[in-house]
């Protein structure tokens, strides 16, 4: 496991220095304007000055972890002199409070981002460092000094020896036993500022690579299915024109062995139509809504058609029962066409029907 950690930058000129700790080894990688990831990182550790953030103990102790963690929260929020990014987290004796300002969150984060280093952890010094009862730690870090004692953290400095530290003895802590506090905090931060509305934005993966592969296969099967259906039901389509077409010719042709194919017997019936001042295209709609009806429903036949020239399409359908004339009937109807029918029965017993059609 490779760990990056460094100090939590306090402006967009802090360079701060990079450790890298590989299996318990530790190796300086320089300041972070010279710094080049040349190797995967697990995990990348930002260390915040005293003065930035504040530590604080709250003792709460009639009071649920959740709740006596919302409290600190606010109290510590109300004391700020402005506004704070605040993390809590309930202990046995106290509720365990950092505050840090967001503009110095997101100066920090952006310095370190810019470099290519995207902080996992941010952790103020005052709590890597372990506390003891008897005397006060006095541990540094890049040019960080700090003074940690049982329920505070500071920053090393004469008043706050004064106030705080007191009589107490100061014991200097030694580096490899910084080191291995460093690496305790990276393992487990006691707190992490990066929660909330600075909690770093894990990367969603959709699919794998071979997943998407064969995401791109089947799509693009897909659409190879799809235009092959097209060309097909065009196919046929075309080739039930071309049917249509021919049984049209090859009635008209009994009527006048000139016209040899569609277009010309269209234009032929034009003007006939025209001739009998009837408007065009009205006899082609009606014979063609009343074909598609006929075709549509099985055991019916249309045994006259007369169109005559008050626009009027009559014809006599026959089916073996009145159901089937009822369908046919219906489907013309919807299609626009005004209908009306007269039903009978022929000598032969089969169900007839005097149908009149005209557009609307």
């Amino acid at each position: 496991m490779s760990t990056l950690i460094t100090r939590f930058p306090v402006s967009g000129s802090d360079f701060p220095e990079i450790w890298r700790l590989t299996d318990g080894k530790w190796a300086a990688c320089g300041s972070l304007d010279q710094f080049q990831l040349d190797t995967d990182v697990d995990l990348v550790m930002a260390i915040v000055a005293p003065a930035e953030a504040n530590c604080s103990w709250v003792p709460l102790p009639d009071l649920e972890p959740r709740q006596a963690e919302g409290v600190a929260k606010l109290r510590i929020s109300e004391q700020a002199l402005g506004p704070v990014h605040v993390v809590a987290r309930h202990g046995e004796d106290a509720t365990l409070c950092a505050a840090i300002s967001p503009a110095a969150m997101l100066c920090g984060i952006d310095q370190l981002t810019k470099y290519g280093l995207d902080p996992d952890i941010v952790i103020p010094f005052g709590l890597v460092v372990d506390d003891f009862a008897d005397y006060v730690v006095r541990a540094e870090y890049d040019g960080l000094a700090i003074l940690r004692g049982s329920g505070f953290a500071v920053p090393d400095e004469a008043i706050f020896r004064d106030l705080i530290v007191g009589e107490k003895p100061v014991v200097e802590i030694e580096t490899e036993q910084l080191r291995s506090m460093l690496l305790q905090a990276s393992e487990a931060p006691v707190l992490n500022l990066r929660a909330g509305p600075f909690a770093k934005k894990a990367r969603t993966i959709w699919a794998t690579e071979g997943q998407r592969t064969w995401i791109i296969r089947l799509v693009t099967a897909l659409v190879i299915a799809t235009i092959l259906l097209a060309i097909a039901t065009l196919a046929k389509y075309w080739a039930a024109t071309s049917a249509e077409n021919e049984r049209a010719i090859a009635s008209v042709q009994k009527i006048d062995p000139s016209i040899i194919d569609i277009n010309q017997a269209e234009a032929q019936l034009d003007r006939a139509l025209q001739q009998k001042g009837q408007a065009k295209g009205r006899f082609g709609a009606l014979s063609a809504g009343l074909w598609r009806a006929v075709q549509a429903t099985p055991n019916v036949t249309a045994r006259e058609l007369r169109y005559g020239k008050d626009g009027i399409l009559i014809a006599v359908l026959a089916a073996p029962d009145a159901n089937s004339l009822n369908k046919v009937l219906i489907a013309i109807q919807q299609d626009g066409i005004r209908v009306t029918a007269t039903p009978r029965q022929d000598s032969s017993g089969a169900t007839l029907v005097d149908l009149t059609m005209r557009m609307p």
